[in-house]
């Protein structure tokens, strides 16, 4: 075998695969970092609903900067679950960011102890706000930022997510447990699962159960449970290559819609790329698999109003799927399809530096919010 084509492809293997571990550091949150002049921003941006953009706002200056996941709250604005410095912990402690409907930026809620990250939030009747931690503590907090209680999980060091439920209470996932509690805190049931099941999407239904779904070994999940924490169904869905969950929700006609996607590298030792495979799944209310196509989707994605989806993310040379991080020249984008999977629309913002994108809502005005960071040393 020719030297010199060996260390190209070894050159390209190890370029992608700092590429694919830095964007993962960031995304998760594990980087701790503490070198001087560090600093991440949080950068929000605002779309009408043909995608033009009406305004970007940024969060800065703390080196642990960095939002999970965003929601739009009944007044317009938006909160953000993530993560800032404690001044007096002097390490990360979970976060909750808070904007006007107009971008602007509100004094930060910090909760919790160092070191830890906010991975989900939703909001309350009372117009406060239950934040989940990645260590598996809930915290309500109010719209002041008093903490009014909090509901340590002790299950290990996962991504738990949280939602309301039509109702009344909440209900949370992480590692391979669904569990209920009510507006106190008071735990109703815990729904174990099997123990190679990792939850990353957790749904209210409107008669009060739960949906929720994640990955399992190489392949994705879907169990539904009632509001008495019955298990209705499990599906797994086979995959050859390890896949991931992208997103999940309830369609008008009372199906499960799941995206998820898988990645492999083919071709030779010159010309290799890393090629997505993305699918998206119908299940029946009992969780017969009712319909399976490709999808034209990336990680991040909501789905919309009209019965289609929404994607955002970064355009990478070396790779078929949008990328959560991009480089220095790559536009974000957002990319629209139909309720048929069609796509109608692709445009392209230039934010400035390379970065990470987390999250993309679709608006109450049928408009977008894509969110991410980015370093701004």
């Amino acid at each position: 075998m020719n030297c010199r084509n060996n260390k190209k492809k070894s050159w390209i293997f190890w370029f992608l695969m700092l590429t694919l571990t830095s964007a993962t550091l960031l995304t998760t949150g594990c980087i701790h970092p503490e070198q001087p002049g560090f600093r991440m921003d949080i950068w929000v941006l605002k779309t009408d609903s043909n995608g033009t953009m009406e305004w970007m706002a940024t969060i800065n200056d703390d080196p642990n900067n960095r939002g999970e996941s965003i929601i739009q709250t009944s007044d317009g604005g938006y909160v953000i679950a993530g993560t800032g410095t404690d001044v007096l912990q002097k390490g990360p402690v979970p976060a909750i960011f808070k904007l006007d409907r107009h971008g602007s930026v509100k004094p930060v809620i910090h909760t919790g102890t160092s070191p830890d990250y906010g991975s989900s939030i939703t909001t309350t009747p009372d117009n406060g706000y239950v934040l989940a931690s990645y260590s598996g503590i809930l915290s309500k907090v109010n719209d002041n930022g008093t903490v009014l209680w909090t509901l340590p999980l002790h299950e290990g060091l996962d991504w738990w997510k949280v939602t309301g439920i039509p109702g009344g209470g909440f209900a949370v996932a992480g590692g391979n447990k669904v569990v209920r509690i009510d507006e106190t805190g008071k735990i109703l049931w815990i729904a174990p699962m099997g123990n190679n099941r990792n939850a990353s999407i957790i749904l209210g239904e409107p008669d009060g159960g739960v949906i929720t779904g994640g990955i399992s070994g190489t392949n994705v999940w879907v169990a539904r449970f009632t509001n008495q924490s019955k298990q209705v169904f499990e599906t797994t869905i086979e995959s050859t290559s390890p896949a991931a969950l992208y997103t999940l929700w309830i369609s008008p006609a009372g199906t499960y819609e799941i995206i998820y996607g898988s990645t492999e590298y083919r071709g030779d030792e010159i010309h290799g790329r890393w090629i997505s495979n993305t699918s998206r799944v119908s299940l029946a209310a009992d969780g017969r698999i009712i319909k399976k196509q490709q999808a034209n989707a990336s990680r991040i994605i909501t789905a919309t109003d009209d019965g289609g989806y929404a994607c955002s993310g970064f355009a990478v040379p070396e790779f078929t799927e949008f990328k959560q991080q991009g480089t220095s020249d790559s536009p974000l984008r957002l990319v629209r399809t139909d309720r048929e999977g069609n796509q109608f629309a692709d445009i392209n913002y230039k934010i400035g530096n390379n970065g990470v994108v987390s999250s993309i809502i679709q608006t109450d005005d049928r408009g977008f919010v894509i969110m991410g960071r980015r370093n701004n040393r």
